[in-house]
C-alpha cells in the first residue's frame, strides 16, 4: 500500500446521497461485536420484538439523550 496519497485528485462518486432526509428509513451495514449483538437479540426476543427495532429504539434513545449511563445513574444517587 502506499503510504502518500494526493488527496487533491479524489473524485466524488456520482450516485444518490447517502442520507435520504425524506425516508422513513435507510438501510445500513453495520459491524457489530458477535457477543454484543447475541445480548441485543435475546433481550429483544424477552421483550418479543424484533432486534432491529430494539436498535433502533436504542439509538433514538440516545440521541435524544433518553439514555443515562449506570455510572452517572450512581453520580445522580448519590448527590
Amino acid at each position: 500500500m502506499r503510504k502518500n496519497y494526493d488527496l487533491k485528485t479524489l473524485k466524488k462518486k456520482p450516485g444518490k446521497p447517502k442520507v435520504d432526509p425524506e425516508a422513513t428509513r435507510t438501510m445500513i451495514s453495520l459491524k457489530i461485536d458477535a457477543n454484543n449483538l447475541a445480548e441485543i437479540k435475546n433481550e429483544a426476543e424477552r421483550l418479543g420484538m424484533p432486534y432491529q427495532t430494539l436498535m433502533n429504539s436504542i439509538l433514538h434513545r440516545y440521541i435524544h439523550g433518553e439514555l443515562i449511563d449506570k455510572k452517572d445513574l450512581k453520580l445522580l444517587k448519590l448527590g
